[in-house]
């Protein structure tokens, strides 16, 4: 395959041109050779597979620090699907365990929400729980408050 350019390797991949500039200079791609007349990049074949790689792995809601651990574990020219594997496992195996805990937090907030949502038509709010008065007044530059 010829060297492609930032734009075609955008259109190939489905990123931007400012992403692939972006995962170049964070180091999960290697350096772009360049054209010495013009200065434009050109990427390789398997520059265009690992940044498919980074996007498919972006989408399973890993940080970046994340992907570089995946990323730094790629060696072949070809499919590295099992020197990656170990880590990605890792990965997945811990972002599950985030989204679980997410999940047991989103539970307890909706049971008080629902608490407060059904004992607000029937009782006053607990005494303490209105942070009206928390809220901090913004004042303009003569010192006078703002109203809403």
């Amino acid at each position: 395959m010829k060297p492609l350019t930032i734009g075609e390797v955008a259109r190939e991949t489905g990123l931007s041109v400012k992403t692939i500039r972006f995962y170049e200079k964070i180091k999960l791609i290697p350096p772009a050779e360049r054209i010495l007349s013009s200065g434009y990049r050109l990427y390789t074949d398997r520059d265009v597979r690992r940044l498919r790689l980074i996007k498919r792995v972006k989408l399973l809601g890993l940080r970046l620090s994340q992907i570089e651990e995946i990323v730094k574990s790629l060696k072949g020219e070809g499919c590295d699907c099992n020197s990656i594997q170990p880590a990605l496992q890792k990965l997945v195996d811990q972002q599950l365990e985030e989204i679980d805990r997410k999940l047991r937090e989103l539970s307890l907030l909706r049971t008080e929400l629902k608490k407060i949502k059904k004992g607000s038509k029937t009782v006053p709010l607990p005494e303490g729980f209105c942070i009206c008065s928390e809220i901090p007044v913004q004042l303009t530059r003569s010192g006078r408050a703002l109203t809403p």
